[in-house]
């Protein structure tokens, strides 16, 4: 039964792990978009007087965006550390359960 608890337990880390990938992920595609983005906006700003003031603006946002994306980076590594630690203090605790378990067992048989 105790085997059952840590696979579902395991899973459910595995599955959170997995979204902070996917997570980071999306972050990093994004970031690189945005260098894409304002090289070629660079090149193109040259060509008009009201460019300037539309390129501040989206390169305004674009850094509150990849300000945004590196807080909740931040972010999600933390829970994961937080997560992983959690996992192998359950995994210690499951293990000194299994002893216990294996004792009793052993206890049993030899009487």
């Amino acid at each position: 039964m105790l085997k059952n608890r840590f696979h579902v337990h395991a899973n459910a880390t595995k599955a959170a792990c997995l979204a902070v990938c996917i997570v980071l992920a999306g972050c990093a595609s994004m970031t690189g978009e945005r260098q894409e983005s304002s090289a070629g906006a660079e090149s193109s700003a040259a060509h008009s007087s009201s460019e300037p003031a539309k390129m501040s603006e989206s390169e305004r946002l674009m850094a509150e965006r990849q300000r945004h994306c590196q807080d909740e980076k931040r972010r999600l590594e933390l829970a994961l550390k937080e997560n992983q630690k959690r996992t192998d203090e359950l995994q210690k605790k499951l293990d000194a359960l299994l002893a216990i378990d294996r004792d009793l067992r052993s206890r049993g048989k030899n009487r």
